[in-house]
């Protein structure tokens, strides 16, 4: 439990020394899919018990789905966006392993989950002081996310780890419109 305090301090006040302990764990890509898999499991049980457990859409104007369907649905998109940014970022001239990558998002991962508990115990307190705390966290953690993404990626900038994740996230968004397109689906059968 030591390092994982040591690694939330880190993330918190250096997300590129965090990367770095992250990186230096060198796990196979099995274990780095495990703790991924872990980690959007816990996400998604916390989403369904902050519901009370009631069925949730993936996006806006789709049918509510399965919590099993919703780890599927969270798990590849998240796997694929991982994927677009490691791309993006071998054509920027960075490198870095794929697991690594696994690895760092199931980081992120448990600090949304954090920041979600956070956030629900504040909301108990003051809604206006809970949503304040949201828009400073939710800052904090796109730049904890740079970070991470400079040292896995070998960047050299956290400019450059910012421009990989908006092309990546560009980059899943076609790819999956292409796919719900491929399969069937239009814009006019989505209501929002």
């Amino acid at each position: 439990m030591n390092f994982m305090t040591n690694l939330l301090r880190l993330s918190l006040t250096n997300p590129t020394e965090a990367g770095a302990h992250i990186l230096a764990l060198r796990l196979t890509f099995g274990a780095a899919l495990s703790a991924f898999v872990v980690t959007i499991i816990v996400a998604v049980v916390l989403m369904f018990a902050l519901s009370g457990f009631q069925p949730k859409a993936a996006l806006p104007g789709f049918a509510p789905i399965a919590p099993v369907t919703l780890v599927a649905v969270m798990g590849l998109g998240t796997l694929g966006l991982i994927g677009c940014i490691w791309l993006t970022a071998r054509a920027f001239g960075g490198s870095g392993r794929f697991s690594d990558g696994v690895l760092v998002f199931a980081w992120i991962q448990i600090l949304q989950v954090g920041l979600q508990i956070a956030q629900t115990a504040l909301m108990v307190i003051s809604v206006t002081l809970a949503g304040l705390i949201s828009i400073f966290a939710t800052g904090l953690l796109f730049w904890i996310l740079f970070g991470l993404l400079n040292v896995w990626l070998q960047l050299g900038s956290m400019w450059k780890a910012a421009l990989c994740f908006v092309i990546g996230v560009i980059g899943l968004s076609m790819g999956g419109a292409f796919i719900l397109v491929s399969l069937g689906f239009g814009p006019q059968q989505v209501a929002l």
